[in-house]
């Protein structure tokens, strides 16, 4: 529907505005995602999330995402005769699909429910009374041992590295504590590796040492956080081999490879 609109503005010469949160959860209700719609409980730039209910009585966070405030902001004005709804439309469902593997390899992901435009419905982390609360929401105080949170963290980069699976922009703003666990969300930047390096141009999967860079992005995000709030410090390097496992042996074959190239 707003992909026509979109033309049908573009065609009388009129500019494109950035989408309401109303107009979001509008085409939320209209798609069948949400019938009650509480609160906005999270925005950045990219996209913005609503706690409410849908039509089972489930709490669901609806994530719908932006125009032209998106960091894929060079996407959408490079697609010819692709309107910007198009676009974050594409955002919404791999995004979804990407959740839904997270949580098919047993990861702590929401649920997610449906896609549906540039929306998608997922289980609400939290309770009747609204949302979990984000770990950047924490203070020192929140925690008896600080360290045994970081061990959570480290512990889900294992499942995920496991899995064959980063995420990319792993810290405190993408993490919820509920229930005495730790939760991982936001996963448009998310990949899916293969074991090795040598993979097909139009592979969905990315190459083992690019994975393993975006491991170290995410393990150097996390750790300084609770080194600065918690003054928990490790060592880096164990971690590391820690989180990589049985993997490590294949990382440092290819890694030996580049180095041998180059």
């Amino acid at each position: 529907m707003l992909n026509e609109k979109y033309w049908n503005k573009r065609e009388q010469g009129e500019e494109i505005h950035e989408l309401s949160a109303q107009e979001a959860l509008a085409e939320a209700i209209e798609n069948d995602l949400l019938v009650e719609a509480r609160q906005i409980i999270g925005q950045g730039k990219e996209a913005f999330v609503c706690w409410g209910k849908d039509k089972f009585g489930r709490s669901v966070a609806i994530k719908s995402y932006k125009l032209y405030r998106t960091t894929h902001r060079g996407v959408i004005h490079g697609t010819h005769r692709t309107s910007p709804y198009e676009v974050i439309k594409h955002f919404a469902k791999l995004e979804f699909y990407k959740n839904l593997y997270a949580y098919k390899a047993g990861l702590p992901v929401p649920l997610p429910y449906k896609w549906a435009g540039y929306s998608y419905s997922m289980e609400l982390i939290g309770s009747e009374e609204g949302p979990a609360p984000l770990l950047s929401d924490m203070n020192k105080n929140s925690f008896d041992d600080p360290t045994e949170i970081l061990e959570k963290c480290v512990d889900i980069l294992h499942d995920m590295f496991q899995a064959q699976f980063v995420h990319g922009d792993f810290s405190e703003h993408n993490l919820l504590w509920h229930n005495e666990e730790m939760y991982v969300i936001d996963f448009l930047q998310s990949k899916r590796f293969a074991l090795k390096d040598a993979v097909h141009r139009n592979s969905p999967l990315i190459p083992l040492t690019r994975a393993y860079r975006i491991l170290r992005k995410d393990l150097n995000a996390i750790l300084p956080y609770f080194s600065r709030l918690f003054r928990v410090t490790v060592n880096y390097e164990e971690v590391l081999e820690y989180i990589l496992g049985d993997i490590k042996e294949k990382v440092d074959k290819e890694l030996e490879l580049i180095s041998e190239v180059t």
